[in-house]
């Protein structure tokens, strides 16, 4: 369906199932999928751009190294103008993805064994990434599903675990922690010890509330701080590979730089150059898809008002990704009854920490009447 507010959007399922990604290949033609976190939208077109000058090129080789490719000055341009947290491009390293960031800062920055504290719901891979790492987590639920439980928190840190993995803004929740509540955190951190490791992928899709980056907060957190971003979700490449973390503590350089090549090695060339572009040009197509998505947003919140059910969802301050609370139902995993009744597959809630139960994660990164198809049949469940 062509979005009549912006021409440039046009774009269609049949042109999302032709990408053959994950988003809309598991599930058979009948079944909406609203579960991976991708944009059925374009790509914006100064990251084709780039892409189809490499293709042409034969960028198919091993990436070059970091410190000739020119991205960790641009990363470190973007991070300062538009999250206000300034780095140093020798503060930047790349990685494949973002969980290879994590394990490895739980492994070298935190002493064996100790727990990791994770505020719940988040996001799924979260646990995988602690687990590899060798480290238990404790999961701490967010208090009335958005606010940070303080004294849980500091009696996991008292109790010995060794730092806490924060999800910034959060997902599935879309919360942005204001600057108070990330000092608050510091504060305790510091007092014990420990450190914090924040995934700020979902950071530029935000829709007019401030963010302020972990490691912005105060000098506790950026000695804290290991800082997590990518281009991947803002900008729908996340099949490119290429992510990056910022070590504001000078001694984590030197032993993130110590690290073995297998441990941050697979970054694809693709991705330097998508993002790259991406930090440098398209600010445009951000705003545009930003517009786009608040619109569905607040379409999704108003049919669910509609219905008479306006508790199931209230728009959130960033991601495109809505927590949808079905507890109604009381089932601690509705998705699988969207899935079988409505064949609409959502996240299952349970996945996302024990405090899911009961709800769902819905992307509503797709086009106006597919969501709007999707949430007239959860309603019809739901009824």
């Amino acid at each position: 369906m062509t979005d009549t507010h912006d021409p440039g959007f046009a774009w269609d399922l049949a042109k999302s199932r032709e990408r053959r990604t994950k988003r809309w290949s598991v599930y058979g033609p009948d079944v909406l999928d609203l579960t991976v976190a991708e944009m059925d939208l374009p790509i914006a077109e100064p990251i084709l751009t780039v892409l189809r000058d490499a293709i042409e090129r034969q960028t198919f080789g091993y990436p070059i190294p970091a410190a000739r490719s020119g991205l960790p000055e641009t990363t470190a341009k973007w991070l300062t103008e538009t999250h206000g947290l300034t780095v140093d491009p020798g503060e930047i390293r790349l990685l494949p993805e973002l969980m290879k960031g994590i394990t490895n800062a739980l492994r070298e920055f935190t002493a064996p064994g100790s727990a990791v504290i994770v505020p719940t719901p988040t996001y799924r891979s979260f646990f995988g990434a602690v687990s590899l790492a060798d480290r238990e987590a404790v999961q701490v639920p967010l208090l009335d599903g958005h606010r940070l439980d303080y004294d849980r928190i500091d009696a996991a840190f008292a109790a010995g675990a060794g730092s806490l993995l924060l999800c910034h803004p959060a997902n599935p929740v879309g919360r942005i922690f204001s600057p108070a509540e990330l000092r608050q955190l510091a504060e305790i951190a510091e007092r014990h010890g420990g450190r914090v490791i924040s995934d700020e992928v979902h950071a530029p899709l935000r829709y007019g509330v401030d963010f302020v980056p972990y490691a912005a907060v105060s000098e506790a957190a950026r000695r804290q701080a290991v800082t997590l971003f990518s281009a991947s979700k803002a900008w729908n490449i996340a099949g490119l590979r290429c992510g990056f973390v910022a070590l504001t503590n000078p001694d984590d350089v030197v032993r993130w730089d110590r690290l073995p090549g297998a441990a941050s090695g697979g970054i694809s060339p693709l991705g330097m150059v998508a993002s790259a572009a991406a930090f440098e040009h398209g600010a445009p197509w951000l705003e545009r898809a930003l517009a786009f998505l608040d619109a569905n947003r607040r379409r999704l919140a108003d049919q669910f008002a509609d219905a008479g059910m306006p508790e199931v969802y209230h728009p959130a301050d960033a991601t495109y990704l809505a927590w949808l609370d079905l507890r109604r139902l009381g089932l601690a995993d509705p998705a699988r009854l969207l899935r079988e009744k409505a064949g609409v597959a959502v996240t299952a809630g349970p996945d996302h920490g024990t405090s899911g139960a009961g709800f769902v994660r819905l992307n509503y990164a797709t086009q106006p009447d597919v969501l709007a198809d999707a949430a007239a049949r959860i309603i019809q469940v739901l009824e």
